[in-house]
């Protein structure tokens, strides 16, 4: 079993032999810097998403109960947590699925410039749906509830991404009108 330890190990790896590669090619050190910083995002955000991965015979299901597996009701699962949690609880749910992909949000377009916006968008949905059908493969492959699909998911996260995006550009444009006054 690969531990969030390992990905971090491995993520550490990832940024020394990126940064040896780009000062060989000398990408500007802004570039090194921001490449570096969405690495260690991207290990943080695939060891909050797909680990530990649990092997529990307790929520063992069969491979054919995609009911468990598979939320496509969109608020359907949020609504059922809310009146099975606390209020608090619904809340850090919510606002963790969000807040967890802002940074992937104001990230991507400093390493990647959309020359059409669509793109940007389409990117942003597929990024979640990835997350969430990766989590149902790793379901099903082990045979366990631990992770499971959910739309809500998706939405969350895309909101996330577009709040992301969104504080790019309030950046830009405070950059912008700050090197109009000088």
């Amino acid at each position: 079993m690969i531990s969030e330890i390992y990905l971090i190990i491995l993520a550490e790896a990832a940024v020394i032999i990126w940064t040896a590669v780009a000062v060989k090619k000398k990408i500007p050190y802004d570039r090194i810097i921001i490449t570096a910083v969405f690495i260690f995002y991207m290990a943080a955000l695939i060891a909050a998403t797909f680990f530990p991965i649990k092997f529990d015979q307790t929520k063992m299901k069969s491979v054919d109960d995609m009911e468990h597996r598979l939320h496509l009701i969109p608020f359907n699962t949020t609504i059922e947590f809310i009146m099975t949690s606390s209020a608090f609880n619904a809340f850090v749910q919510i606002a963790g699925n969000i807040v967890m992909t802002v940074p992937f949000g104001f990230l991507l377009p400093l390493l990647h410039k959309f020359r059409k916006k669509y793109m940007y968008v389409l990117t942003a949905l597929l990024f979640p749906l990835c997350i969430e059908a990766a989590q149902l493969i790793i379901g099903l492959s082990l045979g366990t509830l631990y992770r499971t699909a959910d739309v809500d998911d998706i939405i969350y996260n895309f909101s996330g991404i577009m709040a992301g995006y969104a504080l790019y550009k309030l950046m830009q444009t405070v950059l912008k009108t700050k090197n109009q006054k000088h």
